[in-house]
């Protein structure tokens, strides 16, 4: 959701025109319903690839620690993208209902992260252009993460990734496992893991979250031009 003119008071979320490190953060504002501008920065085209758009205003937005994602909400201000969705987490009620629920949801948004950052190693490496090194990850390093999860679920057994009303850490895990099966060309693998199975249409089927996906979701490129992978929009069955 976005507009061009909003109030001070109207909630910013500043990013690359990518999924990247926001997208857990997008979907759970579609899932709360809560109005945001999607601020897009556009990287330029090769070779240079460009971070004008971005490097213009970054000095300019009163950030302590000027990076993209950045939040503005009014006159707080925040960057780093787990900082965003634990704060918006808690607004919206989506970090559990205990303290032990809330160290669970961290845990499992923190081990999603960590995957996530493996994973655009690949993509942004010269690497990222290979299809056996591609299908290398996904036989390892994907398979050995989808199976730790397939592992939680069935050990849990709850609907959602920590208890029975969803958290951010269902977002993040969303987004976070559904940008590495991109990577499985066959589209198969997610077949060996019923618990994850399960948990992404749960997730997918979710209202607010359902109409984003078919509508934006999956319209926007994974990753920054400059990627060796997922720097265009990579199509799904």
């Amino acid at each position: 959701m976005s507009a061009s003119n909003t109030d001070k008071n109207q909630l910013v979320i500043g990013y690359w025109a990518i999924r990247g490190l926001v997208e857990p953060i997008r979907l759970a504002l579609h899932y709360a319903k809560t109005p945001f501008t999607d601020k897009f920065y556009e990287q330029g085209e090769g070779p240079e690839y460009s971070r004008e758009q971005w490097l213009n205003e970054k000095q300019k937005l009163g950030l302590d620690f000027p990076n993209l994602p950045y939040m503005l909400e009014g006159d707080l201000k925040l960057t780093q993208s787990k900082a965003i969705l634990y704060y918006l987490g808690r607004k919206l009620n989506l970090m559990g209902k205990t303290p032990a629920e809330e160290a669970n949801v961290m845990m499992l948004c923190e081990e999603a992260h960590d995957f996530r950052g493996v994973m655009s190693r690949l993509c942004y490496s010269p690497s990222g252009d290979s299809k056996d090194e591609r299908k290398q990850f996904v036989g390892s390093t994907l398979s050995e993460e989808l199976k730790k999860f397939e592992d939680y679920f069935g050990k849990h057994n709850t609907k959602f990734a920590v208890g029975d009303q969803p958290t951010v850490a269902d977002f993040q895990l969303y987004e976070y496992i559904d940008a590495g099966l991109t990577m499985d060309e066959e589209h198969t693998l997610v077949d060996k893991f019923p618990n994850v199975k399960r948990f992404m249409k749960t997730v997918r089927e979710l209202p607010g979250v359902a109409e984003y996906i078919a509508k934006a979701h999956n319209e926007i490129p994974l990753n920054n031009k400059v990627a060796k992978f997922g720097g265009k929009v990579v199509k799904q069955n």
